[in-house]
């Protein structure tokens, strides 16, 4: 990956001061507004450190969300009624249930990942930041929740438990406030040398922790004040407040289709003008794109209806599983099967394998999809077309939503669709707009061949008239 990523930057580099004039024909206007507008303000949010560790916590937590899946797949086998009563009268099937509870607590797990990845960035102990930043988060997660009797709706007030709701995808946002801060404050204390300092003779694995025990305090007495504070509000706990009064908007409106159509767009304008759109988009909207994937997961588990569409695997399967950004792969389909100019064929012949499992940079630098006018119209409009369509289709029980979450984005798509949840019907309709995208692309991709094919011609022509000059000149 780390190779990948400085690919990625040379080319950027490179597209950005020497091509861009040229590939927009002059567009001077244009040319401008990428170059000092929109390349700037798109890089400052790639390499935002903050989204950058959000981004990558989400990453690491991912093993966590697929071992609930699977757990949740040997639960869900449609193995009949036998094996049902099997994993009940062997007691497998609450251990089941407890591995998909522990694997649940998202929160949990995100905030210790954010917290070593700001440690990273702060260039503090990396380690010692994430337990602080765990600290943060419990220190103002309640102890105790009402249980509703669900005979006559009689409510009990049970302290001393932790209710799991708020370490799973409810409390992601808190558990992001909470390891930012929490991580700052710790930083702040540590790179200020406002620390316990022992005596040389004590030995470093001993005085070590000690540094750490005045930044860690500090964090502390914080979230207890913030705990102390939201205690005599309304709210009672400040996970309650971020919920109702943050979160939830944000999820309801990010999580919007018009967003979702809004925010493709976005990652396919930034690609095209060479930046790496997949991951400034992702590391904007994945916090609120994953609440809802979360509770989708959760309800394919229990073996309940999964019913919200608009979610981070969805974006996902058009933005990366029919071919990457752009869906490109019926582009790749089209050089390798009908191109005429050697460039494109040879060039299709390489691509073609790296295509089926979705790694289309070298198409989108090479052919180069990045900033090609003629090429605008198929990247930008096929995978829009497809997510509207896709979106119909779910919403009318035609194709399953995706509902589990894949953490290797080089799956062929039709495979990662069945993997997904999404069955036979989400890995057919992949393979259709698979195919049609070669049918989208086709006539774009002839108007290159041919440029490319004639402008080979004139060099064979150039060559040839070269030689028949030189043979000329011998005779004489």
């Amino acid at each position: 990956m780390y190779k990948r990523q400085k690919f990625y930057v040379l080319l950027n580099d490179y597209t950005s001061r020497s091509n861009v004039v040229i590939k927009l024909g002059g567009g001077k206007i244009m040319n401008d507004f990428i170059q000092n507008k929109v390349i700037p303000f798109a890089q400052k949010i790639e390499n935002n450190f903050i989204l950058s560790a959000i981004s990558g916590a989400f990453m690491k937590v991912m093993p966590a969300l697929l071992g609930g899946a699977v757990f949740s797949l040997f639960q869900g086998l449609p193995l009949g009624d036998w094996y049902t009563n099997f994993l009940s009268s062997t007691g497998i099937s609450d251990a089941l249930a407890v591995g998909v509870a522990v694997c649940n607590l998202t929160a949990l797990y995100f905030i210790f990942a954010l917290g070593y990845n700001l440690g990273e960035k702060f260039n503090v102990n990396p380690f010692q930041t994430a337990i602080v930043s765990l600290l943060s988060l419990l220190l103002v997660t309640p102890f105790s929740y009402n249980n509703v009797d669900s005979t006559n709706g009689a409510v009990t007030l049970i302290k001393n438990v932790i209710p799991v709701d708020n370490l799973g995808a409810s409390g992601i946002f808190t558990a992001m406030l909470c390891g930012i801060i929490g991580a700052y404050v710790f930083a702040f204390a540590v790179n200020h040398n406002w620390k316990i300092k022992l005596p040389d003779s004590v030995p470093e694995m001993v005085s070590k922790p000690f540094e750490a025990v005045v930044p860690a305090f500090l964090v502390s007495a914080l979230f207890l004040l913030v705990r102390s504070g939201f205690a005599v509000t309304s709210y009672g706990n400040i996970q309650n407040f971020i919920y109702t009064m943050v979160q939830a908007p944000l999820v309801s409106l990010g999580n919007s289709f018009p967003a979702m159509l809004i925010s493709m767009l976005i990652l396919l304008l930034l690609w095209w003008v060479g930046i790496h759109g997949t991951s400034v988009v992702l590391s904007v909207m994945m916090v609120i794109w994953m609440e809802p994937a979360i509770t989708n997961l959760n309800n394919y588990m229990a073996g309940e209806p999964v019913t919200l569409v608009t979610t981070y695997m969805f974006f996902f399967v058009f933005c990366q599983f029919i071919g990457g950004p752009g869906c490109l792969f019926g582009l790749t389909c089209d050089m390798a099967i009908f191109a005429k100019s050697e460039r494109f064929k040879a060039f299709g012949k390489v691509c073609f394998v790296p295509g089926m499992f979705n790694i289309v940079e070298p198409v989108i630098f090479g052919f180069p999809i990045v900033l090609n006018p003629i090429m605008f119209i198929p990247f930008i409009l096929t995978p829009l077309v497809f997510m509207i369509i896709g979106y119909l289709l779910m919403v009318t029980g035609v194709v399953n939503i995706p509902a589990l979450m894949l953490s290797v984005m080089t799956i062929p798509g039709p495979i990662a669709g069945f993997i997904l949840g999404g069955g036979i019907s989400l890995g057919i309709m992949i393979v259709i707009m698979c195919l049609l995208s070669c049918i989208i692309y086709y006539p774009f991709f002839k108007i290159c061949d041919n440029q490319a094919l004639e402008a080979e011609k004139k060099v064979i022509k150039k060559k040839h008239l070269k030689k028949t000059k030189s043979r000329n000149e011998e005779k004489l």
